[in-house]
């Protein structure tokens, strides 16, 4: 017998004019922080680190929002509520990726004081390898803020309800589309210093969410922690009991690959992602800097905890409320969107708008970030390098732009506008390509549109740091390489028309590992037993000056 409506708590059909009331609200407030700080702008330094003197713990803030995303704030509880807490488990990893940034990465990349991260590739390699990572960068960034920017406003549209008559299409696209022109609009006014502070507000917004959905679980069911631990245990037991290990690669998580997943995406976008990295750039110092990644990994830990024992208080808050969920679903069945179809159904009016405002900070912060990131790429890593060897390739007055970074702010806005309005484009691309693959989740679809460049990516700074031997001549065909098995990891079901994926644990370590080590072996076999320029920016050679 299908579950019946249930008539002992309240629900409503979406999103009520106090909602919209806070949407509005949120993005005059957003904005009036653009206009404040785009009046303090004088040069490019200004506009893509803040002229390196942002706070520390603004900068701390900003990272795990940058990090964090609508991705993995709708994914973790929709994880747990289809897979279980097994992806919790990775942060035991946390101890071994606070030694490698802490010690490692931050002292590193605080002495080469950079604007563009890729600049250390053409320091120690040569400018072909530059420009293969400022592209792998770029990719990586488009495919993630397309994502991004297609889950949030899956999301929104979820919380909103019915489609609305007037307009043509689904409003899905039309949620992208708004979204992607905000964001246009918004980076080319602000700048980092603007996208950190909004980070700051996205944080509390965020943590409020997450807070008052466990809070309002806790006051109408009168239950808590234990009782969801043991519901979820009664109704999935694999939830609550995850495996240890496994040889098998198809197998899709357990304990120690959430741990391997967990260590290698956080040492390699804090070790070569330059969304990342532009912000530890914009601190005035290495203390300034390790204390913002301290208070990134504090809240991190705090708001994916939090996000989890959510995802097990909506798990038993469902279970017990069958007949809340549409078209007679299970809370298993809906995952993903489990989250927000309880925000925009059973918050009160306002509360609902506050995290649908969150949700637009979130995606628009996306954008912000990735645009701003990808610009200062594209100008330091493409146009200023054309402009200084062919000053035919663009006009004399942008050639003295590039030299004296003062007017060209108005080329990196513009850049920005062009940039977002592609990114909002791809993202329609994704909601096509995901209505055709109904049964990946959130958490699966990762390495399919962005997570398969992060590791040969990264593996390039890990060759340059730790592989003196190495120049362009092997770290080039190893990249390639890196890049080829990634591609084939990350779509291997559909490469080989099988039903059977790789494991997405996996997808960023193997392909680090196996780009690393193939350009050790190459160094051992191609390089001559000598030095070279590029051996002085080795890690010890920056770090310790030798």
């Amino acid at each position: 017998m299908p579950p019946q409506p249930d008539t002992t708590i309240a629900a409503h059909p979406g999103l009520q004019p106090l909602d919209y009331a806070a949407v509005v609200f949120y993005l005059l407030v957003t904005f009036g922080i653009a206009l404040y700080f785009c009046r303090k702008q004088k040069n490019t330094e200004d506009f893509f680190v803040g002229g390196r003197r942002m706070p520390w713990f603004a900068v701390g803030l900003s990272i795990l929002a940058t990090l964090f995303s609508t991705i993995s704030y709708l994914g973790v509880p929709g994880e747990v509520i289809k897979n279980g807490i097994t992806l919790f488990c990775g942060y035991l990893a946390v101890p071994f990726t606070f030694l490698v940034i802490m010690y490692l990465w931050v002292p590193f990349f605080m002495r080469l004081k950079l604007t563009s991260a890729y600049e250390y590739l053409d320091k120690r390699f040569n400018y072909a390898v530059r420009l293969i990572g400022a592209t792998l960068f770029v990719l990586l960034r488009i495919g993630w803020m397309s994502m991004v920017t297609f889950v949030a406003s899956l999301a929104l549209d979820r919380i909103k309800g019915d489609d609305i008559a007037w307009l043509p299409g689904p409003d899905l696209y039309w949620w992208i589309a708004g979204i992607g022109i905000v964001a246009a609009v918004y980076t080319s006014i602000g700048g980092i210093q603007a996208v950190i502070w909004v980070d700051v507000i996205q944080c509390l917004l965020l943590l409020a969410g997450v807070l008052m959905t466990i809070g309002y679980v806790v006051a109408v069911d009168g239950t808590g922690p234990a009782d969801w631990w043991r519901i979820t245990t009664e109704k999935a037991p694999q939830h609550t009991t995850p495996p240890l290990f496994s040889l098998d690669f198809t197998v899709r998580l357990t304990i120690i690959t959430a741990m391997v997943n967990n260590f290698f995406w956080t040492i390699c976008t804090h070790g070569s992602d330059q969304v990342v990295l532009q912000r530890y750039f914009s601190t005035s110092s290495l203390q300034a800097a390790r204390r913002s990644y301290l208070t990134n990994l504090v809240v991190d830990f705090t708001i994916v905890g939090l996000l989890s024992l959510a995802g097990l208080a909506l798990l038993a808050f469902y279970v017990a409320h069958p007949g809340l969920l549409p078209d007679q679903k299970t809370p298993m069945a809906m995952a993903d969107k489990l989250f927000p179809h309880f925000l925009g159904h059973q918050l009160p009016a306002g509360c609902a708008g506050l995290i649908m405002a969150a949700f637009l900070c979130d995606a628009i912060q996306t954008l912000e970030s990735g645009v701003n990131g990808i610009t200062a790429v594209v100008v330091k890593d493409f146009l200023t390098r054309t402009l200084k060897t062919n000053d035919s390739d663009l006009r004399p007055d942008l050639q003295a732009d590039a030299e004296t970074g003062a007017s060209s702010l108005r080329v990196v806005r513009w850049l920005t506008i062009v940039i977002a309005l592609l990114v909002a484009a791809n993202a329609c691309l994704v909601a096509f390509v995901q209505q055709r693959q109904p049964d990946l989740n959130i958490v699966d679809m990762m390495p399919k549109f962005f997570n398969m460049f992060v590791g040969p990516l990264s593996a390039m700074f890990f060759i340059g740091m730790f592989l003196p031997r190495c120049s362009a001549r092997s770290v080039i065909p190893a990249v390639i390489f890196g890049i080829s098995y990634a591609v084939f990891w990350s779509w291997c079901d559909v490469i080989l028309g099988s039903p059977d994926r790789l494991a997405f644990a996996w997808a960023i370590a193997i392909p680090c590992m196996t780009t690393f080590f193939t350009a050790a072996l190459l160094g051992m076999l191609v390089e001559p037993r000598r030095s070279h320029g590029g051996s002085d920016y080795n890690w010890w050679a920056v770090v310790r000056g030798k």
